[in-house]
């Protein structure tokens, strides 16, 4: 169902609510781009399938990742060893269910048990396929990372690009303005020298040409005060993410988050993040928005026509 050339007003703008069924599975296409100041480029992609999980005992929202085929840099598998080694050894975290807050953002993670029960097979799978003192030493601090959870989560909010952009609090209210602001940190910046990214987060008050919802991410990066007295040179760098959700379940259809940091040198990285639709299904094929919408009347439900020149893709993600 083809809605690009429309535009739909739709109720509930001050506000972001997710519909998210307990189950229901969706895969994602990951595509991280990272640029070095010396002009060089790497890319890796892979894709993840999301599943939201019944409740815990105690009411936490869970969410399941899994891997689903290869990581592949700079469109091939790795080769290198030291590559090959950490991709056979990370297997151990997959599938891995986290919790998220109440408005969407990433919290624990909860299946710490079950990868301590998976870390023996996938041990005798890596000393069977690699070998040497390396290999051993590499082991040694997985194992000692993986018996303290919270090392585990740490590693995560430290070096994980899509739970730290795509399990973003971005479920909340927005005003009547239609804009809050928040300062989130990524794994640029990982170290303590910044408190993050002080982001202006706009929600748009209709649908665009594409027929979604647009959330608007940009701000400028900050530094800790006491670690600017300290430097030979000021961190500079800034944010912009475009967020592009369902009209109707606030899900996330794409991401298109783009990163620069700078101190001695400056580095930038992009990470894209594309919903992939089940097959015989297209992006937009349940967007309509209808009387089954909570708090919708009829009377809202105003569709106009508009002009679309770009192909989907374009408009998706440029």
């Amino acid at each position: 169902m083809d809605i690009s050339n429309k535009t739909i007003h739709y109720s509930g703008i001050n506000a972001l609510r997710l519909e998210w069924p307990a189950e229901l599975c969706i895969k994602y296409g990951v595509v991280l781009t990272f640029n070095s100041a010396e002009g060089k480029s790497n890319e890796v992609k892979y894709v993840l399938q999301i599943t939201r999980l019944k409740p815990g005992p105690a009411g936490q929202a869970l969410f399941q990742i899994e891997r689903i085929g290869g990581v592949f840099v700079n469109e091939i598998l790795p080769d290198l060893v030291a590559d090959r080694l950490a991709y056979a050894a990370g297997q151990v975290f997959y599938p891995l269910v986290i919790t998220v807050d109440q408005n969407g953002g990433f919290e624990s993670i909860y299946n710490h048990q079950e990868i301590l029960k998976r870390w023996p097979g996938i041990k005798d799978n890596v000393l069977n396929n690699f070998e040497g003192s390396v290999v051993e030493d590499y082991i040694g601090r997985m194992e000692q990372q993986l018996a303290n959870a919270d090392c585990i989560q740490l590693a995560f909010l430290n070096n994980d690009w899509f739970i730290q952009i795509f399990f973003k609090p971005i479920y909340k209210e927005y005003g009547p303005d239609q804009v809050a602001e928040s300062t989130y940190k990524f794994p640029i910046a990982r170290d303590f020298k910044t408190e993050g990214y002080l982001t202006r987060e706009k929600l748009s008050a209709e649908t665009n040409d594409f027929g979604g919802i647009e959330l608007l991410h940009e701000g400028p990066i900050l530094a800790m005060e006491e670690e600017e007295l300290y430097l030979d040179s000021k961190i500079t760098g800034d944010y912009k993410g475009v967020y592009l959700l369902h009209p109707k379940f606030k899900r996330i259809i794409s991401v298109v988050s783009d990163f620069t940091y700078q101190e001695l040198q400056k580095k930038s990285v992009q990470v894209k993040i594309v919903l992939i639709p089940e097959e015989g299904n297209e992006f937009d094929h349940d967007f309509i928005l209808d009387t089954n919408v909570t708090g919708l009347p009829v009377s809202e439900m105003v569709i106009l026509d508009g002009q679309s020149g770009k192909g989907f893709w374009d408009r998706l993600l440029k």
